[in-house]
């Protein structure tokens, strides 16, 4: 048999989806339940929230951040230098998440803690939400976007980096721990979100190589949306005022990531020249 050279289109990922990684969708919901037998709400939800006053509001704050858009954009910026085809895979799985979870908020119209308990019974911070509970839309992001970098990755290299679903889990935590959401308004938003990371991740590994260039089109697309964030954070109150400094920072990751892309995209582009 005569080996073909590889097409400047060949696609360096050959990863596909298995029927076993959707697997991953179920498990925020059998937590769920095992929880549920345990504590049904709103004991689960008064105890999770009371619990999480042992760690301050800061804390809580910036693991919300990464369920917004805009600053879990910016604080993966650095992938697009470090691993172009992850920061897609993040991307694409945020926006097909986000899109799932419209239908569900604005059908169900589900109340949150703040719209059924005592405000006196549970520790709010800043202006209570009180509608359009399930699924939660922070926790879908923090999971989506994490999820989707994981399932963007080889196969075989995925293990050592399981430590993201925790952070997402933090993410989702933080929800209750602010008085934002039901408990399982997170395990139904961490749902979603693996299913979108799964989706994303998919799709990530099938571009062609060439598209995830410095020079690409859409890798110059997402160096401008990096740039955005950057200002957007800067400009902009992001969920609660004392979030300012965590988006400051969250801003600087951005502004540094783009400026390396930059002068990286230059320099290639002289060296091809």
């Amino acid at each position: 048999m005569t080996a073909h050279p590889r097409s400047a289109t060949h696609t360096r990922h050959v990863a596909t989806i298995q029927k076993k990684d959707f697997l991953w969708c179920l498990a925020p919901l059998v937590i769920w339940a095992l929880c549920w037998l345990f504590l049904p709400e709103p004991g689960l939800f008064l105890y999770l929230n009371h619990t999480a006053r042992l760690l301050p509001d800061i804390v809580w704050v910036s693991f919300n951040m990464l369920g917004n858009g805009w600053s879990a954009f910016a604080l993966l910026s650095p992938l697009l230098v470090l691993a172009p085809r992850l920061l897609i895979g993040a991307m694409f799985a945020g926006a097909i998440a986000g899109a799932l979870s419209r239908w569900p908020k604005h059908v169900l119209e589900m109340p949150r803690p703040a719209g059924l308990l005592d405000h006196s019974t549970f520790y709010i911070l800043e202006r209570p939400l009180t509608s359009f509970a399930m699924p939660s839309g922070h926790t879908l992001t923090a999971f989506a976007v994490l999820s989707g970098i994981y399932f963007a990755m080889d196969r075989h290299r995925r293990k050592p980096f399981l430590w993201l679903f925790l952070i997402a889990a933090l993410g989702g935590f933080a929800r209750i721990a602010l008085g934002a959401h039901w408990p399982s308004d997170v395990f139904a938003g961490a749902a979603l979100g693996i299913f979108g990371g799964i989706l994303g991740g998919h799709f990530s590994n099938h571009l062609p190589d060439t598209v995830v260039q410095n020079t690409s089109w859409l890798m110059r697309l997402i160096g401008f949306g990096a740039a955005l964030c950057a200002y957007m954070l800067i400009t902009t109150k992001i969920d609660f005022k004392i979030a300012e400094p965590v988006q400051y920072l969250f801003a600087i990751i951005a502004i540094a990531s783009v400026t390396i892309f930059v002068w990286r995209s230059f320099r290639l582009a002289k060296q091809l020249n």
